[in-house]
């Protein structure tokens, strides 16, 4: 009885499935992801050096945007893992809709924009596909931490009959 009645508060805290490991990971890679293109920007921005030359990037700039990319990559692994075991089980149950989809939404256009960097070739289009794509990845921090935070419960759906 004591073990049934433990093992249900566990669910309970964490009804949509998530081992402690897997969010541990989450966050790193979120985190690795968010950072690494914050830094990246700080040295592509700011960080540019003067030689005889004229302006040069800094020798660090594409370690970062090495970097970004690499946790991009297993942020990409991540959210497949998430959508088969949270994304789905939250929808279906109405948990967290409205922050849960916008950051959906923003990973969808910050992995679309983050191919057009690499592949548009217009000038003039991968200069606001870039913009986009900065502003998305520095906002889905706060969406992120939004729905982390959030303390919604389950609602039952809208029946209009």
């Amino acid at each position: 009885m004591n073990f049934i009645a433990t093992h249900k508060k566990t669910v309970d805290h964490n009804p949509l499935g998530l081992p402690r490991g897997r969010r541990q990971l989450l966050y790193f890679i979120a985190g690795g992801v968010w950072l690494s293109g914050v830094v990246w920007l700080i040295f592509r921005n700011f960080m540019q050096q003067e030689t005889e030359f004229g302006v040069s990037p800094h020798p660090l700039e594409a370690w970062w945007r090495i970097l970004h990319g690499v946790f991009s990559f297993a942020a990409l692994w991540v959210f497949g893992v998430l959508w088969g075991v949270h994304i789905t089980k939250g929808w279906s149950r109405h948990w967290r809709r409205r922050s849960g989809g916008t950051l959906v939404g923003f990973v969808l256009v910050l992995v679309l924009s983050g191919l057009g960097i690499y592949y548009i070739e217009n000038q003039t289009v991968l200069s606001w596909v870039q913009i986009l794509h900065w502003v998305i990845g520095l906002a889905a921090l706060v969406i992120f931490i939004v729905h982390w935070v959030s303390k919604s419960q389950p609602r039952k759906p809208r029946t209009f009959l």
